[in-house]
This record gives C-alpha cells, sequence and structure tokens, in this order.
C-alpha cells in the first residue's frame, strides 16, 4: 500500500511540474514604419509597433534630418512606440539633449494621436564609432522616461558580443533580415539568406539579453547599372512585373528591355534589377535553424504590415 501511495505522488508530482513548466506561446505582431499611419479602426489585423520618429542625417546642411509619422488615424490602444537612429545622426550630435527630445516627443505624440506606451524601442545599428553615445542613450532614456526599454539587435552583435558590447536595457529584439551587402554583386538575397546567417549563430546561450525575433515580410529591387549597385526599390515583386517591359536574365534577375519608371524610380535600357523576395519556406528554415540555438521569444515581429497580405498568416503563426 505504501509503495501504491508513494508511486502515486511520484506521477501527480511529475504531472504538476510538467504542467507548471510548460513553454510560453509565442504571438505575432507587425512593425509599422511608413511615414503616414492610415489604419482602419475596424481592422482585425492592427501593428502594435509603430516607428513614430526617424532621426537622419543631412549630408549637405551637415545637420540632423527629423521626420515624424503622420497619424491620418489614431491607433487608440497601448503600443510600442519605435525610434530609428542613423549612426551619423548619432554621432553627430549631443546624446543627452537627444534622449530628452525623444522623450518629449513621444509624450507629445501620445497625447496628440490618442495612444499609451510602456515599452520604447530604440533601432540603431551601432557601431565602434557610436558605441559610447548610443550606450549613454539608452541609459538616460531609461532613466529619465521611466519606461521599459527595448533595442534592435543585429546577428553580429551577438555573435560579437564581447567586441560590440551589450546594451543596458530591459530586453533585445533580433533583427533576422538584411545581413547581406546589397552592394555586393554576389549576394544572392539581401533579404533573407539562411546559409549566411547561419554563420553567426554563436554566442546564444551566454547573450543576457531576453529576445523577441523580428522576421522580414517584404520585398524590392535591387538596381544593378553598368555593373554597380545604383539603388534600391521597395515592393517590387516578380509576379507583378511587366514582364512587356524586362527580360529575364537568371534566376531574380531582369534586364529593362526599354526606359521606362518602376514605382517612380526611372530606369534605363539595359539596366538590370536582382528581385529580393522572402518566401514562407523560407521563414520556415530561419525559424528552425534559430530553435536550434535561441530560446522560444515571447514576440515574433513582422517587417512590416503592409505586407502580410502577401503571407498566410495562420503559416506565420506557426512558424514557432
Amino acid at each position: 500500500m505504501k509503495k501504491l501511495l508513494f508511486l502515486l505522488t511520484i506521477i501527480i508530482t511529475t504531472f504538476l511540474s510538467c504542467y507548471g513548466t510548460k513553454e510560453q506561446s509565442t504571438t505575432i505582431d507587425y512593425y509599422h514604419w511608413k511615414q503616414n499611419y492610415e489604419v482602419n479602426s475596424s481592422s482585425l489585423i492592427k501593428p502594435s509597433f509603430i516607428k513614430i520618429i526617424d532621426i537622419g542625417y543631412d549630408y549637405a546642411r551637415e545637420d540632423l534630418d527629423i521626420k515624424f509619422t503622420n497619424f491620418k488615424t489614431s491607433p487608440s490602444f497601448n503600443i510600442t512606440p519605435v525610434v530609428y537612429i542613423d549612426n551619423e545622426a548619432l554621432i553627430s550630435s549631443d546624446e543627452k539633449k537627444m534622449a530628452s527630445s525623444i522623450i518629449e516627443l513621444l509624450q507629445k505624440s501620445s497625447k496628440q494621436n490618442n495612444f499609451a506606451y510602456d515599452t520604447i524601442q530604440i533601432d540603431c545599428d551601432w557601431n565602434a564609432k557610436s558605441r559610447y553615445k548610443y550606450f549613454n542613450l539608452l541609459k538616460i532614456i531609461k532613466s529619465q522616461s521611466k519606461k521599459i526599454i527595448s533595442a534592435t539587435i543585429r546577428l553580429h552583435q551577438i555573435a560579437n558580443a564581447s567586441q560590440t558590447g551589450i546594451p543596458d536595457v530591459d530586453k533585445g529584439v533580433l533583427m533576422y533580415y538584411n545581413m547581406s551587402d546589397f552592394k555586393d554583386m554576389d549576394t544572392k538575397n539581401y533579404i533573407l539568406d539562411n546559409s549566411i546567417a547561419s554563420q553567426y549563430h554563436k554566442n546564444f546561450d551566454t547573450y543576457p539579453l531576453e529576445l523577441d525575433l523580428a522576421l522580414p515580410l517584404y520585398s524590392q529591387a535591387t538596381i544593378i547599372r553598368f555593373g554597380k549597385v545604383v539603388g534600391l526599390i521597395e515592393g517590387v515583386r516578380i509576379a507583378k512585373l511587366d514582364k512587356d517591359m524586362f527580360v529575364e536574365i537568371e534566376k531574380n534577375i531582369y534586364e529593362a528591355k526599354k526606359e521606362h519608371y518602376l514605382k517612380g524610380r526611372l530606369l534605363y535600357k539595359g539596366d538590370r534589377i536582382r528581385i529580393d523576395s522572402v518566401e514562407i519556406s523560407e521563414l520556415k528554415k530561419s525559424v528552425e535553424e534559430l530553435k536550434k540555438v535561441m530560446k522560444a521569444p515571447k514576440n515574433i515581429i513582422f517587417y512590416q504590415w503592409e505586407n502580410r497580405a502577401f503571407y498566410n498568416e495562420y503559416e506565420l503563426k506557426k512558424l514557432w
């Protein structure tokens, strides 16, 4: 009888232990990255991560170029405002003043556009020259805003954490795209190349920040003129390409038959475009490889909301 009770106790304890340690579910969300926010209030899917401020650098004026998102409709719910900062803008500025301005501008935008926020996300691909100012900027924003601070993290910043440093923030979001050099003629897919990504799957087990995951949902055309990359055109998809204007040279590469405009960009006869896009199969492969080194993220954030119609939401939800 005692043995039976002991066995039952072990079974019940094991069941309760397994139930209590059930893995967290991963939710999906979207980035909104356009200058105009116009999302119908009746829309079933709304982006929670909205770029509010874009801080660039105008080399002609040798001054900051700050753009603000224009809200044509109100989010009317809790969002995560995102602030993009260009490295040169950061290097040429006083980070204390920039931090105060960011906090003030977010507070102002929150009141004017009827949204609340608990977290601020800062997007900056810092380098050796900007690292000190950037890390200091994050500390100031965290201290003065009293908000949760999230920072975008690139693969190389995890793989080389001892050289690049680790920002003092509450959490990070791994930006799992744009890991190649779009100007390199040998680049196969600038947006997502899993063979390149796998080379940076290092140090995840020792990286101290809790990480969400950002995955790409977009396409673009790289313009090649006289053997050199001269620009990008966003939103170009092979299925929508006017075949009367292009001839396919090789997989994903097309040559212009005549001079014409493509999404407002002038192309000359003989110009070539490499069309980079992301398929569900590639996203699945990315996630399967990441599962080997990374803990399940609380959120997968897709870049970007406007392109969700090209993908099956059910498939996106099943990725992790």
